[in-house]
């Protein structure tokens, strides 16, 4: 360590992000145990606090609380023990939170009890209380290690009331990333005199996402931004997009911020190794580790046996028999049976006209035989309550040529692309990430209860002919129609209604004529419960056209994904 002072210990920051829940390495959905979890990286932290060379700062970037079964079970089902995502947190000692998007997802019944029950300090500077014009969670945290004093600030995407409903976050206001960083970053250095400052941000990197740009007040991902324009930060840990990213970066100011970010579900993590010259200059070197070389630190996992078995108990329970195999990849063309079983729930709870639903993920297939309710994970990923809009005819033609404008490219012969792919300036994937595709597949947005063509030579906004409702009856453009929709769909995620639709953010507000009580796993649920044997729908309401060309596309690039 030339030029640094030989026996000054290293600070390590261990940082992960995006856990999703998996805090133990069991896979309750498919009954496999050698997961990627929070128990491989326990391992690590315990080697690194135990080395005496350095000291530990651990911390969390947000969306923990949402996408395992085991932390379902704890916001929902045993609403009475504490949550064994809390317990994880303290079992590993974390020092700070960064609150993310989807752990508001659950509403303020489980988020709130949920942070009472964690050691570690949770932070997210720009929620502000309504109320009070504080703010909701902690700004930022002072900490010393190795002698120096450090500074946690937390910021969480200001994209959230987008995708939730505004009961689940009531009383919270979402202040700008930029804006936020600059206040309390005036109010840190004042107050606080730091030798390091972090900055802990729920967010993304790519600031032109989803139309988007740097002017954007409330950009969704303006974690880059905020690195680059607000000076102060010396590292920058970011999350939301599971990207995965270690960059170093000049800000404005001429000065060198690390940015980093792990992908998701535990599958990485990251570390950063602080060192101190004799003059004060930081020497900082970065990595991101993947878990699957680490073993399971088995005191954890005996210490939480009692919390897997409750889950996998409860998740095991039989709720019904299918009567044929299915398997989601064919919702990359077409209509398939699992987005067409959701579309039948959605229908069937709320007595909507119309439907629309996506395929929420490219894996997940569903044997034939008994379900269990761990099968409802592969069906349905998240936990979104149901919403019915009021909508026209016209509105929903709008949202479907938006739809599927990001969806399937405009063909201009048989040999071009049917989907709509990320491609560079000659013409290729640009990508070699799996799936190369324009928008997530929770973007293809499709309908029920109409019968409808959807023609890729035609340009964005002359693809859709609806030709009539399901039952024959027509559909008239100018008639007004109840639809049922996802509460990610019906509070304006994706753009679909919003941007497609032309209906503002406050129009929206005023459209939604029914907020379910429960979120959609549980009528998903009561449907399969109550309509056993279940015989997946495979019929067609909507078809690409020509044909030829569709066939051929679908033939060739079927091939491009995960073929279960």
């Amino acid at each position: 360590m030339t030029g640094l002072h030989s026996q000054e210990k290293i600070l390590e920051i261990i940082a992960t992000s995006d856990v999703h829940g998996a805090i133990f390495p069991v896979d309750f959905v498919n009954n496999n145990d050698s997961i990627p979890s929070l128990a491989s990286i326990s391992t690590y932290v315990n080697a690194q606090r135990s080395s005496a060379d350095r000291e530990v700062l651990l911390l969390d970037n947000g969306d923990y609380l949402q996408g395992d079964p085991s932390v379902y079970y704890y916001n929902f089902i045993d609403t009475g023990s504490i949550h064994a995502g809390a317990e994880a947190y303290n079992y590993l000692g974390y020092d700070c939170v960064c609150v993310g998007n989807h752990d508001l997802e659950g509403g303020h019944n489980i988020y709130d009890r949920f942070y009472k029950s964690v050691d570690a300090a949770v932070l997210a500077a720009n929620i502000i209380d309504k109320s009070t014009g504080d703010t909701y969670f902690k700004p930022y945290k002072t900490l010393k290690k190795c002698g120096k004093k450090i500074v946690v600030l937390g910021l969480t995407t200001p994209g959230t009331p987008m995708w939730l409903p505004e009961a689940l976050i009531s009383g919270l206001v979402f202040e700008d990333m930029i804006v936020s960083a600059e206040k309390w970053m005036k109010i840190i250095k004042e107050n606080e005199n730091p030798d390091i400052i972090i900055g802990l941000f729920h967010s993304g990197t790519d600031y032109t996402f989803n139309n988007q740009s740097e002017d954007t007040p409330n950009n969704e991902n303006a974690a880059l931004l905020v690195a680059q324009k607000v000076d102060g930060f010396d590292v920058v840990i970011v999350g939301h997009d599971h990207k995965g990213h270690n960059i170093k970066l000049t800000n404005d100011l001429g000065n060198e911020v690390v940015v980093l970010g792990p992908t998701s579900r535990a599958k990485d993590f990251l570390s950063i190794e602080l060192r101190f010259a004799p003059d004060g200059k930081k020497h900082i070197n970065s990595h991101i580790y993947s878990t699957s070389s680490l073993n399971i630190d088995y005191s954890y996992l005996r210490h939480f046996q009692f919390h897997i078995e409750a889950v996998k108990e409860y998740f095991s329970k039989p709720i019904g028999y299918i009567t044929k195999r299915i398997t989601p990849t064919d919702g990359m063309f077409k209509a398939e049976p699992i987005t067409n079983m959701i579309h039948t729930i959605q229908l069937a709870t709320t007595g909507a006209d119309i439907s629309f639903a996506a395929p929420l993920s490219m894996s997940g297939v569903i044997e034939d035989g008994t379900l269990f309710r761990k099968d409802i994970f592969k069906l349905y990923r998240f936990d979104n309550s149901l919403y019915v809009l009021k909508l026209t005819g016209k509105e929903v033609i709008n949202i479907l040529e938006f739809s599927y404008w990001q969806w399937f490219n405009q063909m201009k012969s048989k040999d071009d692309y049917l989907i709509r792919y990320q491609l560079d300036a000659n013409g290729n994937l640009s990508s070699t990430k799996f799936p190369y595709t324009y928008t997530p597949s929770y973007n293809y947005e499709s309908a029920a209860g109409i019968i409808y063509t959807v023609d890729v030579t035609q340009p964005k906004g002359s693809r859709i002919t609806v030709k009539s409702m399901s039952d024959g009856s027509k559909f008239d453009p100018e008639k007004t129609y109840n639809v049922a929709v996802n509460s990610y769909r019906g509070t304006g995620g994706g753009g679909h209604i919003t941007e497609g639709g032309g209906i503002s953010p406050e129009e929206l507000i005023k459209r939604i004529s029914y907020i379910s009580e429960y979120n959609i796993k549980y009528y998903i649920e009561k449907w399969i419960s109550d309509n056993s044997p279940v015989k997946p729908d495979r019929s067609e309401n909507w078809i690409v056209e020509p044909a030829q060309w569709f066939n051929i596309g679908y033939r060739r690039e079927r091939a491009m994904f995960e073929i279960q």
